[in-house]
């Protein structure tokens, strides 16, 4: 088994990396769009969409869709659900 080293004297990075929101949900409004590069990105935004939803901080009446846009850019849109 590899052996791992502890390291003294490495200071933590300043404020919880969490709550920095890398994805514009919070201040878009219904049918507002932002284009990703990736489904990876895209996943994630997807999931931090869903995850405010959870925290109501995104009205349960909103949807996340996503379209692909070529040269693997993704765009996603809060629409507001029927």
């Amino acid at each position: 088994m590899k052996e791992i080293s502890v390291q003294s004297d490495v200071r933590p990075p300043q404020g919880n990396p969490r709550c920095v929101g890398l994805y514009p949900w919070l201040s878009m409004v219904a049918n507002d769009s932002f284009v990703v590069e990736g489904r990876v990105a895209a996943a994630a935004a997807r999931v931090s969409f869903f995850r405010y939803q959870g925290l109501k901080r995104i009205p349960q009446e909103w949807k996340c869709v996503q379209r692909t846009e070529g040269n693997g850019l993704i765009r996603l849109w809060a629409v507001l659900g029927e």
